[in-house]
């Protein structure tokens, strides 16, 4: 079984035999520039709240988490890679989600079924290293008209008055470079109860 945080391999994923050889890759290599900045950032500040541990985002998400094909190859490796009762719990938060969504019953926040509670932590996810883009960008990138963070992030900032030093990423590139690598992206709930499911 591979560690929770081991780097996913292009080479087995998952489904790849429907995917072109170099999708994967693509995606892969999105997800180092998505790290290369956000080590940035947490290097020039090192009061940037968020670190592993936190969990803050991945208990108030606004909606069931989007990805495109590729990334759910990723995702899927990891999950498939978990003890069978952390992936019984991971697919069994999946489907009530599903549920839910079928319903128009969502909470006005979502938590992610990846999440895991440790013993002296906020939380943790269970995927770390297979983790879909935009929980990489979390914290770090905007959008043209919002940056994407929590108040936490933004309470920060405004405690260290550096609201003119921080260079955000620019989340509309990423999702642009993501759907031209693996086409649109689609709910966590599709993805993982289609086709191409867990197994």
């Amino acid at each position: 079984m591979r560690a929770r945080n081991a780097r996913p391999d292009p080479k087995r994923e998952p489904g790849a035999r429907s995917l072109e050889p170099e999708v994967v890759p693509r995606v892969l290599a999105i997800y180092e520039d998505i790290e290369r900045r956000t080590r940035a950032t947490t290097e020039a500040h090192a009061w940037w709240p968020c670190r592993r541990g936190c969990g803050g985002c991945c208990r108030r998400l606004a909606d069931v988490p989007r990805l495109t094909r590729a990334e759910w190859e990723v995702l899927r490796e990891g999950i498939a890679a978990l003890a069978p009762e952390s992936r019984a719990r991971v697919m069994k938060g999946i489907a009530e989600l599903r549920e839910l969504s079928a319903r128009g019953a969502l909470p006005r926040h979502v938590a992610c079924p990846m999440l895991e509670r440790g013993e002296g932590e906020e939380g943790y996810c269970l995927v770390y290293a297979h983790r879909p883009a935009a929980c990489r960008t979390y914290g770090f990138y905007a959008r043209r008209e919002d940056n994407l963070c929590c108040e936490l992030v933004l309470d920060a900032i405004a405690s260290h008055d550096a609201q003119h030093d921080v260079v955000w990423g620019n989340h509309e590139s990423v999702e642009h470079a993501l759907e031209r690598t693996s086409g649109p992206a689609r709910p966590l709930t599709e993805w993982a109860f289609g086709p191409d499911g867990v197994e």
